[in-house]
């Protein structure tokens, strides 16, 4: 398959490198992407797709921003801290970078996130990051554009608001993540969480659960798991009958597009919360999805979405600066300014550098070829805010229109609960024939 040969650097591992040309005219210096990203083991697929959409959306402007050449250099942690910080080192130490994407785990985050900082590096982490990053932690060098759990699930406590459900199951891991999952929920819903389930590790079977939820006959049943657990837990919900009776609702991690197939018939009809859906009907996402399929024959995802959106916003950050890089402050109102299209409908930073997005109730479906896909059914959420603005002390105006102009002093404003969407939007219970 094609890659972007005249401007990707891959290093496969912190030993091995492969590089490609580059060629760059005189007086037109290179600016250099380097990409933090897990390509092996745990979490490989988001970090692929997030390197390939990335990579998608600069072939497609032709290898460049703001007409100047780009030279991508993209290192693999392994999904391991100790790799992530080796890598890390190497990076900064062998390239003179002007951005760092980052797409690794909380814990490589958190491993790494000081001396990226340090180097005075421009930092954009395209996945989840801590809370605390967006908070009293906030720097004006680092940029989150990935969604968090809580604001998913947040989102989810809105759809259980408009639809007015009264009792609702949780069921997720014996883990943080599923108490995090419960008290976002009941920010924006009142109804009775009648019960959680919280499943061991590496639970394949789930007949004890099964029968739970068939005893307590929930309005909705609300699962945060994901991978294996997530989809053999769907499986055995389908199975016994229970898909057609109470609706299954999950974050999008657990139901992006490579996960489909393992779900057959079975996840039909499921409802998931995401920040991107394949058929946003706007012609960027039309063409990101068609040529993503075209080069890599694989279905582009939400990951992926993120990726090439990181791209148009460096792109228009370039176009800020006139292709300048050197200017710190004029490149930091570029970023903030956040002047482009992005594929996943909206997009803009708030003051602690967090996003602010869409987010979108989706449902699985069969696509014209019968491959299962998603199917957008409302807009959850428009422009959701993080509860971390206020907590962060950073202000600057949004309105800086010259480069180099100082910040503002215009204060971030604790965010507005988002309006529930209309009970109108409410999707089928019983699959649809």
């Amino acid at each position: 398959m094609r890659r972007l040969a005249a401007a990707l650097l891959l290093l496969l591992c912190p030993t091995l490198v492969h590089a490609l040309p580059v060629t760059t005219a005189a007086g037109n210096p290179t600016i250099v992407v380097g990409i933090i990203a897990t390509l092996g083991g745990a979490g490989a697929m988001a970090g692929q797709d997030s390197v390939d959409g990335f990579t998608t959306a600069l072939r497609q402007m032709g290898g460049r921003f703001a007409n100047q050449e780009v030279r991508v250099v993209v290192v693999d942690d392994r999904g391991s801290p100790d790799t992530a910080i080796q890598v890390t080192r190497r990076l900064l130490e062998r390239e003179k970078v002007d951005f760092v994407l980052t797409a690794v785990s909380q814990p490589s985050l958190a491993a790494i996130i000081k001396p990226l900082l340090d180097s005075r590096v421009f930092v954009i982490n395209l996945d989840a990051g801590p809370p605390s990053l967006l908070g009293p932690d906030c720097n004006p060098s680092l940029f989150q554009m990935g969604v968090s759990p809580d604001a998913i699930n947040e989102a989810a406590g809105l759809f259980f608001a408009a639809e007015k459900y009264r009792k609702l199951v949780v069921v997720g891991p014996d883990a943080p993540a599923t108490n995090a999952a419960v008290a976002a929920i009941r920010r924006n819903w009142t109804g009775d969480i009648v019960d959680v389930l919280r499943v061991k590790g590496g639970a394949l079977t789930f007949a004890p659960e099964v029968a739970r939820l068939r005893e307590l006959a929930p309005d909705a049943v609300y699962t945060v798991l994901t991978g294996g657990m997530g989809v053999a837990f769907v499986r055995d919900y389908s199975t016994a009958g229970l898909k057609s009776d109470i609706p299954l609702v999950g974050p999008w991690t657990a139901f992006e597009r490579p996960m489909l197939p393992g779900l057959a018939d079975h996840g039909l009809d499921i409802l998931n919360i995401a920040p991107w859906s394949p058929d946003l009907d706007t012609p960027l996402n039309k063409r990101m999805v068609t040529d993503f399929e075209l080069e890599y024959g694989r279905p582009a995802t939400s990951w992926v979405a993120q990726g090439y959106d990181a791209a148009l916003l460096l792109e228009s950050t370039m176009k800020f600066t006139s292709g300048r890089t050197t200017d710190r402050e004029a490149v930091r109102h570029g970023v903030r300014r956040a002047e482009f299209s992005p594929v996943q409908g909206s997009f803009r930073f708030d003051t602690n550098h967090g996003p602010s997005i869409n987010l979108y109730l989706r449902r699985v479906i069969r696509d014209a070829k019968g491959r299962l896909t998603e199917e957008l059914r409302t807009v959850l959420v428009k422009d959701w805010h993080g509860r971390e603005v206020a907590q962060c002390p950073m202000r600057w105006a949004e309105d800086l229109t010259q480069p180099g102009g100082k910040p503002g002093s215009a204060p971030a404003q604790p965010p507005k609960p988002p309006k529930a969407p209309p009970p109108s939007a409410k999707p089928p219970k019983k699959p649809v024939q």
